[in-house]
């Protein structure tokens, strides 16, 4: 997508709508017109707390006020443009404890958190079983949800499981249990309601229809979870309502209705033109995936992927996350001289110094534990074969590497789960914005590499066309080019058979380091 400049005093209106992206670092938000045309955008940081016994905590007022500042500076800047939506997305797998106002009781628990781990082992357990799950349960799980709980604790049922056993003021005092995006839409609107793709993790609603899923009693029961403390379902393209009237009239769009929207892994499918089955993506942000629409609903509990209900109704797509990413850069560097505007530019120098392999020096990306395509909260990374020899070039290029290599493995799975190759892949997220990185990747995963325009506001500007296609001003036929201009990287051979040979190591690698 292209950004425009909006000229000021233009005579007459053209409609536009706000995409809000709840991230884990920061939230993005984008001003798109019914031209699928990209007016302006705005990016807020905020605090992420990491604590001991595997806490990851973040300040959901924190997050609401940089949302209304985000939104108070796109509004500022659209002159001749009447905005009628907001459409919502963001990281899941988070909960957020709150009263009958809507207001937080406590900090958000989001997704990184592990301590429910011990509740899901307790929830799962018994005689007999199959991977650590209670046979009885594990059928129920999967022939209505397509998956069933992790056991890393991730997941928003250990969220709320964990509140309820060593938080019990916090548990009696919530009225509703939200998810992060949810949330915020609660705060805007005053309505407590959920998109059905971004509760799938709380391991309660029926799954088995695309276009109707809804609460089961009977896995509520299962799970320990009350349905009075739970929001709505409705459809990720359904209206959460109208913008509070206080807030509406404060920020001088008073009749803006707000829509549902989807969690990050389905919008980002969305805002990358990724409609038909399929049609691939991987995404590069703090954590990444490799996703695509599927035309069913099927579960992998060996390698915790499984397909969900989607964010275009009717559909389902693939959930197969890797915990960590462009997190890993930002960690390593964070030790290193690399700092200031020019960051990522001395990063990008730096890189290309270097040649494949990084001098034989391999990161291993495991910096918070695994999801897929093995679940263990418990691994770690780090760096092997570190010589004297390595420059920091060396250093950088082999956390671009490591990221790759681990994606790799996944594409190998997603593949078997789908029973089809997978040629190309689109790629978004803010690691496409370096154009190494997204050459290493085409040679590492030895597939073309299509990089989408704007990558790192293209989840964002998904939202944006939700909500269009919401409000019905358009269709999801309509976004399947959304993401062009394409950039494309095609892999190297040479190179792709040096790092065929870094992927078996990287694995060998991990096979010890699990036994240790």
């Amino acid at each position: 997508m292209a950004i425009q400049s909006i000229e000021k005093g233009v005579v007459g209106t053209k409609e536009a709508f706000i995409g809000i992206d709840l991230g884990t670092s920061s939230v993005k938000l984008s001003l798109v017109d019914v031209d699928r045309v990209t007016r302006g955008r705005a990016t807020r940081k905020y605090d992420l707390k990491i604590g001991k016994g595997g806490a990851a905590e973040q300040n959901p007022n924190e997050w609401f006020g940089s949302v209304m500042d985000g939104i108070e500076e796109l509004v500022s800047v659209s002159d001749g443009l009447e905005i009628n939506g907001i459409g919502l997305t963001g990281q899941w797998s988070g909960t957020v404890p709150v009263d009958r106002e809507g207001e937080a009781i406590s900090d958000a628990i989001i997704w990184m958190d592990t301590r429910g781990s011990t509740e899901i082992d307790r929830l799962t357990s018994g005689f007999p079983s199959m991977s650590g799950y209670r046979l009885d349960k594990l059928i129920k799980w999967l022939r209505k949800t397509g998956g069933a709980p992790a056991h890393s604790g991730k997941d928003s049922l250990a969220h709320i499981l964990y509140i309820k056993q060593n938080l019990p003021e916090i548990y009696e005092r919530a009225y509703k249990f939200m998810e992060p995006k949810d949330f915020i839409a609660a705060k805007l609107t005053g309505n407590f309601k959920a998109s059905w793709d971004n509760i799938a993790l709380l391991w309660s609603t029926d799954n088995r229809d695309p276009w109707n899923v809804k609460y089961d009693d009977d896995l509520l029961k299962i799970s320990g979870l009350l349905r009075d403390k739970l929001p709505e379902v409705i459809k990720p393209t359904d209206v959460v309502g109208t913008l509070r009237e206080e807030i509406g009239s404060s920020l001088g769009i008073k009749n803006a209705k707000v829509v549902s929207g989807c969690g990050d892994l389905a919008c980002s499918l969305i805002g990358a033109g990724c409609i038909e089955d399929f049609k691939s993506l991987i995404y590069l942000g703090t954590s990444s995936w490799i996703s695509s629409h599927v035309p069913f609903k099927k579960t992998d509990i060996f390698h915790n992927i499984a397909s969900l209900p989607s964010g275009i109704p009717g559909k389902y797509f693939i959930a197969a996350e890797q915990e960590n990413a462009c997190n890993c850069m930002e960690f390593v560097t964070s030790f290193m001289d690399i700092k200031g505007e020019d960051k990522y530019s001395m990063i990008e120098q730096l890189a290309s110094a270097s040649q494949a392999g990084s001098k034989g020096l391999m990161f291993l990306p495991w910096l918070y534990g695994e999801r897929t395509p093995i679940e263990d909260p418990n691994i770690r990374g780090g760096f092997y074969n570190l010589s004297l020899e390595n420059s920091k070039g060396d250093i950088v290029r082999s956390v671009m590497e490591g990221v790759a290599l681990n994606a790799k493995w996944l594409l190998n799975t997603v593949e078997k789960f789908t029973g089809k190759g997978i040629d190309e892949l689109l790629m978004s997220g803010g690691g496409g914005l370096s154009p190494l990185r997204a050459k290493i990747f085409a040679n590492v995963l030895g597939r073309k590499i299509r990089v989408v325009n704007d990558p790192r506001f293209s989840t964002v500007n998904g939202a944006a066309m939700l909500a269009a296609v919401g409000l019905n001003r358009l269709k999801f036929s309509d976004l399947s080019n959304i993401g062009e201009p394409l950039v494309e990287y095609l892999p190297d051979k040479e190179e792709n058979s040096i790092y065929e040979r870094e992927f078996q190591k990287f694995i060998g690698y991990y096979k010890k380091i699990k036994k240790i």
